[in-house]
């Protein structure tokens, strides 16, 4: 799929995150999981919790909020990974930046997170595709999620931008993925404050 088709097909990007998290997104742009560990220089048992290992819970470490991971389970994992370790599905998984293409569907993530203040960055994408195109993979499914009856999943599951085949709206991915750091998101985004629900 061309580069501008895609744009004009999905002219918005969405990514989700912990308001916690955006002095260092202002600071050192948008990175990966796994990124983060490197900038901020993990140390190895951090990296394993974090990066390898399921996180279970939400993590904090060095100022940064990462989400958990409860959608998967290492039982539904091991039923489904196809050529691929949990460990080596998971590290994959932390080497990439997710966005989805539909505004409802990060909003619906947020409401997993309403107790918390997140932010909602809506990225330009044509922009984004000016400077990361080569980085960009797409995926069918919701790759971090095992709930109900999840399908098979590998590392051919993230497709390249220019092999990804769109005919009609039943093909629209559900992830949109980069495994390079956006150091100028904030140029090419707009901040909205997602404030926590009422308890």
């Amino acid at each position: 799929m061309e580069s501008r088709a895609f744009a004009q097909l999905f002219p918005r990007l969405y990514h989700l995150t912990f308001a916690s998290n955006l002095p260092g997104i202002e600071q050192h742009g948008l990175h990966s999981a796994n990124s983060l560990a490197d900038l901020h220089a993990f140390a190895p048992d951090e990296r394993e919790a974090s990066i390898v290992l399921r996180r279970r819970c939400i993590q904090n470490l060095h100022g940064i909020s990462l989400r958990d991971q409860h959608a998967a389970s290492e039982k539904k994992m091991k039923s489904c990974l196809v050529g691929i370790t949990i460990p080596d599905w998971l590290t994959l998984l932390n080497s990439k930046i997710f966005f989805f293409v539909e505004k409802e569907k990060a909003l619906r993530l947020a409401e997993v997170y309403a107790s918390y203040s997140n932010i909602l960055l809506e990225v330009d994408t044509t922009a984004l595709l000016a400077t990361h195109a080569s980085h960009i993979t797409l995926s069918r499914i919701n790759t971090g999620s095992f709930i109900h009856n999840p399908r098979p999943r590998g590392r051919s599951s993230f497709i390249p931008l220019d092999e990804f085949v769109y005919r009609k709206s039943r093909d629209t991915p559900a992830e949109f993925t980069l495994d390079a750091p956006i150091l100028n998101i904030l140029e090419i985004a707009t901040v909205h404050e997602l404030s926590p629900a009422a308890t």
